[in-house]
């Protein structure tokens, strides 16, 4: 039986699905990065065994144990060598990937996704659709890391695959207008956005947070280009989504309260931009992985606004925090989002 055979991707409870919030290399917005997580079928051969495996792993990496649930996985793969234990093992490992890379550990979740790929080559065809989520992963993870010419081999990668279900076109092309806008192609952009956007409609999932994460990514676009009235539209739709949805993370708000305070200050709201900000940034003082180059973004962000309205001691403090995070040579490439703020004329100290 050819081992595809014993797994499914399903739709919410333990199999929910996940996305990377993604940042652009010109924006720092997070966007269409879309992963889900895998679930394992327990009625096929070795299927329970590959589901406790699962259950073990998610649940050591939750608890902060992500070397115990990887050391649980090598005892699983020297078990035995057959086919179906390293298809479990590859989607395990992309699981783990997922579940990294999602609470803002890129490397870690990068390192996890190259190793599902390499597993799951041993035992499906390059086009196999079941490379989609690791390349996915490995390709939104380069991309927030800086690295670049990794993440457009893992795109160009993921269009080899043999694209099944309205849910595999929404992450290629989520994935694909995330470098275009990257690129500075943004007419591209904005058609991946909208085929990202109707894939996710006919996969039943316009009101998911995939969706609301597509949609943050086109209001940052629109913010680019000044078309406000539709960055508005765009985003308030995703914080709706981003409300009720029960798959959304505070990842996902944190990232569109950001983008929303910018536009507050092209609609020359300050004070309503300032709010937006203090309540981002509220949230990611709660969320211990919180990527170091998103977080200097926001301080960066909150404290041109906080300058804007006259707070310029409590600017000064949040400059002196923003400088004090290290970052790696590759963020050196990459241009937050309070690029995108209306330009004012300096404030004398």
């Amino acid at each position: 039986m050819n081992p595809i055979a014993h797994f499914e991707r399903n739709d919410l409870r333990n199999e929910r699905s996940t996305r990377l919030s993604l940042i652009t290399a010109l924006l720092m917005v997070w966007t269409s990065g879309h992963i889900f997580g895998q679930s394992l079928d327990a009625s096929a051969p070795m299927g329970a065994l590959c589901v406790e495996l699962n259950q073990t792993a998610m649940t050591q990496i939750a608890n902060g144990k992500l070397k115990e649930a990887e050391l649980a996985l090598s005892v699983f793969l020297k078990s035995g060598v057959d086919q179906g234990r390293k298809a479990c093992a590859g989607l395990v490992l992309n699981n783990m990937a997922v579940s990294t890379s999602i609470s803002g550990r890129l490397e870690e979740g990068s390192r996890l996704a190259e190793q599902s790929v390499q597993t799951l080559e041993k035992v499906y065809s390059p086009g196999d659709p079941a490379f989609l989520s690791p390349l996915q992963i490995l390709a939104a993870n380069s991309f927030g890391l800086g690295l670049m010419g990794k993440a457009r081999r893992a795109f160009k990668r993921m269009q080899s695959i043999r694209i099944q279900r309205p849910e595999d076109r929404a992450l290629l092309h989520g994935m694909g207008a995330v470098l275009s806008e990257a690129e500075g192609r943004l007419p591209e952009a904005e058609a991946d956005y909208v085929a990202a956007l109707q894939a996710w409609q006919e996969a039943g999932r316009d009101e998911r947070a995939d969706a609301g994460a597509v949609l943050c990514g086109l209001g940052t676009l629109y913010i680019r280009e000044h078309r406000l009235s539709e960055a508005q539209q765009a985003l308030d739709r995703a914080l709706a989504i981003f409300s009720s949805a029960k798959e959304s993370v505070p990842m996902d708000r944190i990232k569109l309260l950001h983008v929303r305070g910018v536009l507050q200050a092209w609609q020359n709201d300050w004070q309503g931009a300032e709010r937006y900000l203090h309540d981002a940034l509220a949230m990611a003082d709660h969320e211990p992985w919180f990527e170091p180059f998103a977080l200097r973004a926001l301080l960066n962000t909150y404290a041109e606004v906080l300058r804007k309205n006259h707070r310029r001691r409590d600017a000064r403090s949040i400059e002196a925090r923003a400088a004090a995070i290290q970052l790696g040579p590759t963020a050196t490439a990459t241009v937050d989002i309070t690029e995108l703020l209306p330009k004012a004329k300096p404030v004398k100290e």
